[in-house]
């Protein structure tokens, strides 16, 4: 099989260049003495032919080079287009001029020729230098550069400085030399696709080159070679979109039915997928709102009174689940007990501890629930200890504030476990107190390296009172766009003539807008006594 693909390549040369000869035959016994007396118009033809010939070749190398299969055919293409300017400016001479000053048309010719086998004989070295040879820009500027020092040399070679037949003779021999350098140094030496059609392209220019050299200022020569380089042009062309840029329709066609059969399977088992996660996050979804349902069960009611002493409390947390939690709740006939959380982070691991630090908090013997609540501090230190002998993670940890009211002596206990936001007290004559005495230690897994002691603070309220407990949700206006800490303490101030649910009220109104915004949990007792 690639005995016989090897013959038909060379077989296809053989007839390349029996139909290379063919031409050069009918155009010197017949098409050139026939259009003998109109030659103007017959190598306007020729020239005609090569232009679109090296169009061709030049949108298909800049083609090549967009594909990236070979960023240095940007260069091939700026040559072969500087050539076709070359080639143009040549037929508008003829054109214009006919054969006046014919040496000048050559001149034309012969220069781009030279900068384009110039071109392709460098090749390797431009490779060496990327950014510049790959560059569109760059190569521009060169080709610019190129065409006006062209015309200088035009302009030179009609004052007579230079003798036109020694520069031709320098130009033509120069891309003799450089299709040398192409056929023997560049595609031979090296592994390119379909070199020996590419051998054969450069051979035929080169034969029409050495043609030129000889008589530079024939009319003949410059047919004949004109028709070799056009011939080359075509055959390059011809392979170079053979080998890289034509992709066969049929396997075109196959590659497509493949795709979208591809790509429809692929939409299959997307979408299965994507159904399959749908359910599992709904489940998911469900099982939160759940647990969501619970934990918020476990709170009390918005509004709970105890004699003549009114508990209001509002919960805005940031996730489905929260890690605030709250509770109040009588000791006993004259006693009432509350307490206020702010476990780490948020969602599940959060909540999941809240629901463990609401049972410790809160015992369910009355015994112990008299002995321990009504002493703030025993209660904490007891809880401190029970939270280290959970296997909790080292870095989970809450901050929280414990407190006892006698109803009949309005007589507040409190003691803070790092609380970061000190409760506020607002007094009948306007007054503001901070309960900031009581500064205990964080709840924490660090019983074995720190000794923690908390401490309760006592004050004694009188009737009118109002105190604000609250977790730091409230006064964050970076995460939650609520409140300042002095903005909140101007608030109770301002608004201390209105009802404990018109002033609760208030408050709900500034976090609503950015309740579903929530970066932090919001939590907040607001007690009248």
């Amino acid at each position: 099989m690639i005995e016989k693909e090897g013959f038909s390549i060379k077989k296809s040369y053989l007839v390349s260049l029996f139909f290379a000869m063919l031409l050069l035959l009918i155009n010197n016994s017949y098409l050139f003495p026939t259009f003998y007396n109109e030659l103007v118009i017959y190598l306007s033809l020729i020239l005609g032919v090569n232009l679109i010939a090296v169009t061709l070749l030049s949108n298909a190398a800049y083609y090549h080079s967009r594909i990236r299969i070979d960023t240095i055919y940007i260069a091939i293409s700026t040559y072969l287009f500087t050539l076709m300017v070359n080639l143009l400016g040549a037929l508008m001479w003829l054109l214009i001029f006919n054969f006046e000053n014919w040496q000048i048309m050559s001149l034309i010719l012969s220069m781009g020729k030279l900068y384009f086998v110039f071109g392709i004989a460098t090749i390797e070295f431009q490779r060496r230098i990327p950014g510049w040879f790959t560059s569109f820009p760059k190569l521009s500027v060169m080709g610019v550069g190129y065409l006006v020092f062209e015309i200088i040399m035009i302009r030179l070679s009609l004052s007579g400085v230079f003798d036109l037949n020694t520069l031709m003779f320098l130009i033509n021999g120069g891309a003799v030399i450089c299709l040398v350098i192409i056929c023997y140094d560049y595609i031979l030496r090296h592994d390119v696709v379909n070199q020996y059609a590419y051998l054969f392209a450069f051979t035929t220019m080169l034969v029409g080159q050495m043609l030129l050299t000889l008589m530079p200022l024939s009319i003949t020569m410059q047919i004949q070679s004109l028709i070799l380089f056009g011939f080359g042009f075509s055959y390059y062309y011809f392979y170079l979109n053979q080998s890289n840029l034509l992709i066969p329709y049929e396997a075109q066609q196959r590659l497509q039915t493949q795709f979208n059969l591809y790509a429809v399977n692929l939409k299959k088992i997307i979408d299965k997928k994507t159904y399959q996660m749908r359910e599992v996050n709904q489940k998911f979804i469900d099982e939160l709102d759940y647990a969501k349902m619970i934990q918020q069960s476990l709170l009390p009611k918005g509004k709970v009174q105890y004699r003549d002493s009114v508990f209001i409390s509002e919960f805005f947390p940031c996730e489905r689940l929260s890690g605030d939690f709250f509770d109040h709740y009588r000791v006993d006939e004259d006693n009432v007990a509350f307490y206020l959380m702010d476990v780490s982070g948020h969602g599940i691991p959060a909540a999941l501890v809240t629901m463990f630090s609401g049972n410790h908090l809160r015992s369910n013997d009355k015994n112990l629930q008299r002995y321990f609540g009504l002493k703030p501090d025993q209660v904490l230190t007891q809880f401190y200890n029970e939270f280290n002998k959970m296997n909790f993670p080292d870095e989970m940890h809450m901050v929280l504030i414990y407190a006892t009211m006698n109803l009949s002596t309005k007589m507040l206990t409190y003691c803070s476990a790092g609380l970061n936001c000190s409760p506020i007290r607002l007094k009948k004559n306007g007054k503001i107190e901070l309960l900031d005495k009581s500064e205990g230690f964080p709840i924490c897994k660090l019983l074995d390296e720190v000794e923690v002691e908390f401490k309760s603070e006592r004050i004694k309220l009188d009737k009118g009172d109002r105190l604000l407990f609250f977790t730091d949700g409230l006064i964050d206006s970076k995460k939650n766009n609520t409140y300042h800490y002095d903005e909140l303490i101007e608030l109770l101030q301002t608004h201390q003539h209105y009802s404990m649910e018109a002033l609760n009220a208030l408050i709900v109104e500034r976090i609503k807008p950015f309740k579903h915004e929530l970066n932090d949990d919001i939590t907040y007792i607001l007690l009248e006594v």
